[in-house]
């Protein structure tokens, strides 16, 4: 019976026996905080649109399509903007059941959106 071959392109570890754990682990850390999502930071045109956006959609009650960086991944939520708090820099986001709140800072875009 022929044994199956693993390539070293395909599998580091599997062709090499002399891998310590460590080594593997500090490996396998480093390749996932490569493929680690970072989000893109805005200028002062792009912050005063999505102000602009959000403050409209507080105003008239419209529902408003949010990006935002949860930490992990950027995220598109739609809902009602219920509260703006400046002091903690945060804005509450009703949409269907729950509410969210989602801090300043982690805002990427804002549109609002048309309902037929």
């Amino acid at each position: 019976m022929k044994e199956k071959r693993v390539s070293k392109k395909d599998n580091l570890f599997a062709a090499s026996r002399f891998v310590l754990p460590e080594h593997r682990e500090m490996y396998l850390r480093i390749k996932a905080e490569e493929r680690r999502y970072i989000p893109p930071e805005l200028d002062e045109e792009q912050l005063a649109a999505v102000s602009e956006q959000i403050w409209k959609a507080f105003q008239t009650g419209d529902v408003v399509s949010l990006s935002y960086y949860d930490g992990e991944a950027a995220r598109r939520l739609s809902g009602r903007v219920v509260h703006i708090d400046p002091a903690s820099r945060q804005l509450k986001l009703k949409s269907g059941e729950k509410t969210l709140r989602i801090p300043f800072a982690r805002l990427l875009d804002a549109e609002l959106t048309a309902i037929s």
